[in-house]
C-alpha cells in the first residue's frame, strides 16, 4: 500500500486545474433470468467523490455524483455526473478541481470510490483512478484499484492533495490506496480525518 507524499507539479495554467478521474470496465457477461431471481444482475456502478477539509483539519464541504452534490460551495470543485454502468473508453466519472479559486483555509482534498452495485473490486473490470494535470491531462498520480489488497473491498480512499509551501505549485500529492471496510464507516466525514 502506497503512503507517499510529494509535490504536486502540474501545468500554471487554467486556475491550476487538476482532474480526479475513475474508470472501470461495464459488466461483460450478459445478465439471465436467474441473474435476475439471484440478484446478481446489477452492473458495475462505482462513484468518485472528494471530501473538503480546512487547515484545522474540519470538514467543510463534499462533491460527490448526485445533483444536489455536484458543486461546492466555492464553484471550484465539481462533478461530471453519475455514470451508473462504465461503459465508453474514456473515464467514467470525474471530478474537477480548480485549486487557484479555493479560499485559503481550504487545505485538504480527499478523493474516495465507493462501489454502489454489491460488487467488490476485485469483481469489477479494470477499476483505475488517476489524478491529472487538467491542462495537459498528463496522468500525476495513477491507482489500479483491482490490486490484491482490495480484492474483497467495496470502497477506496486513493489520494489527498494539500496545501504545501514548500512546494513550487503550492499544493502536494499524499498517495493513499487504502481499502477500508465500508460496514465500519458511519460518517465519511470524520473517518478521513486519519489521513490529514
Amino acid at each position: 500500500m502506497p503512503d507517499i507524499k510529494k509535490p504536486l507539479m502540474y501545468t500554471q495554467r487554467a486556475r491550476h486545474r487538476i482532474l480526479a478521474a475513475l474508470n472501470w470496465d461495464e459488466r461483460a457477461k450478459k445478465t439471465t433470468i436467474v441473474d435476475k431471481v439471484l440478484r446478481t444482475d446489477a452492473q458495475h456502478d462505482l462513484d468518485i467523490s472528494c471530501f473538503i477539509y480546512d487547515v484545522n483539519k474540519e470538514y467543510i464541504d463534499f462533491v460527490g455524483p448526485m445533483a444536489q452534490d455536484s458543486i461546492d460551495q466555492t464553484e471550484s470543485i465539481y462533478h461530471s455526473g453519475d455514470d451508473a454502468t462504465g461503459s465508453g473508453d474514456t473515464d467514467d466519472e470525474a471530478i474537477s478541481c480548480e485549486l487557484i479559486g479555493l479560499p485559503e483555509d481550504t487545505a485538504h482534498l480527499i478523493f474516495v470510490t465507493e462501489i454502489r452495485s454489491g460488487q467488490t473490486f476485485g469483481q469489477i473490470g479494470s477499476p483505475n483512478f488517476r489524478l491529472a494535470d487538467g491542462i495537459n491531462n498528463q496522468n500525476l498520480f495513477e491507482l489500479d484499484m483491482s490490486a490484491p489488497e482490495g480484492q474483497n473491498k467495496a470502497a477506496c480512499v486513493m489520494a489527498r492533495v494539500f496545501r504545501d509551501k514548500t512546494s513550487p505549485t503550492g499544493w502536494s500529492l499524499h498517495a493513499i490506496a487504502d481499502y477500508p471496510d465500508l460496514a465500519e464507516i458511519s460518517d465519511w466525514g470524520s473517518y478521513l480525518t486519519r489521513y490529514l
